[in-house]
């Protein structure tokens, strides 16, 4: 089968139109109709309806069919294109989220320098959510991502390192700064909230609370900058959730209290990339250094 059909076929169903396709492939008319021909002879199935007396081109069943099935076809030679691209490539396309990169990564840069790695990465910073989407199209190939719940999708190969809890933050300035006991979060219902934006597993966190306990939070400002949610919390513009390590002795005015109903989830880092994914021996020795990164699995306290 010729992908090059697939392509015109994929074209055709969304513009259902032959000279259309034609003029934006630059080919004849009749080498898109063809291309249909051959692909129903392929299938033994009739893919598409022209009504010429009502100068219609309808799709059948089997034409939706096979539409959807060569997005997937497409998707996943493109990826292909990309991973062959890169397979002589030094760099290795690394993806790590700022709150891993400032608390944990740090730990193993020597080691990574020491190997002639560090050099080697090229690093896509962004929140989890849109690194595993990197992860899905092959703009990045291994990363460190944080998520609610481990991961187990068996699309990925996955190394489980180690989680940590989510905390409340709060100004100095705010009276619930003064409390020594964990917080109820049935007692947050009217407070503002500060919030990262949905790149960022913490949004989860706060909407999966917030539903638990069955309230709508206000948020005051929403952010994708990690330094500007502190900066707003610290000025007591609202409260927010943040993983525990996040604060550290050195973040004046700021507090960070221990949730006393913690639900069943929290900040999971593990190293990911795709099982169809070939690791060469460099990215492998990547992956056996990030797993040396030591993330701690107890309960609250600064690491």
């Amino acid at each position: 089968m010729n992908t090059r059909d697939l392509s015109y076929f994929r074209i055709l169903v969304e513009k259902r139109n032959y000279t259309e396709v034609a003029e934006m492939f630059a080919v004849s008319q009749p080498t898109i109709t063809q291309a249909v021909k051959r692909l129903e002879k392929e299938f033994n199935s009739k893919l598409v309806h022209v009504d010429r007396v009502h100068q219609k081109t309808e799709i059948t069943r089997s034409g939706y069919l096979l539409y959807e099935k060569s997005k997937i076809i497409q998707e996943n030679l493109d990826l292909a294109r990309r991973e062959i691209k890169a397979a002589d490539s030094k760099k290795i396309k690394f993806g790590l989220p700022p709150i891993i990169g400032t608390l944990y990564f740090p730990q193993v840069v020597q080691k990574l320098a020491q190997e002639s790695l560090f050099q080697r990465l090229d690093i896509s910073e962004s929140g989890s959510s849109e690194l595993l989407d990197e992860l899905d199209n092959g703009n990045v190939d291994i990363a460190v991502i944080a998520t609610i719940k481990p991961i187990e999708n068996p699309k990925y190969q996955v190394e489980y390192l180690g989680s940590r809890p989510f905390s409340v933050i709060v100004s100095a300035k705010n009276p619930l700064a003064q409390s020594t006991e964990p917080i109820d979060f049935r007692h947050l219902m009217k407070e503002k909230f500060v919030r990262l934006t949905d790149k960022y597993v913490h949004s989860q966190m706060l909407e999966d609370y917030c539903d638990y306990y069955e309230f709508k939070p206000e948020i005051a400002y929403d952010t994708p900058d990690i330094s500007w949610f502190k900066s707003l919390i610290r000025a007591n513009v609202g409260i927010g959730i943040l993983v525990a390590d996040e604060v550290s002795p050195y973040d004046q005015d700021l507090v960070c209290l221990d949730i006393a109903n913690p639900l069943p989830e929290s900040f999971n880092i593990s190293v990911v990339h795709r099982k169809s994914y070939i690791l060469k021996p460099d990215e492998r020795e990547l992956v056996d250094i990030l797993k040396q990164m030591n993330i701690k699995n107890t309960e609250g306290g600064y690491y």
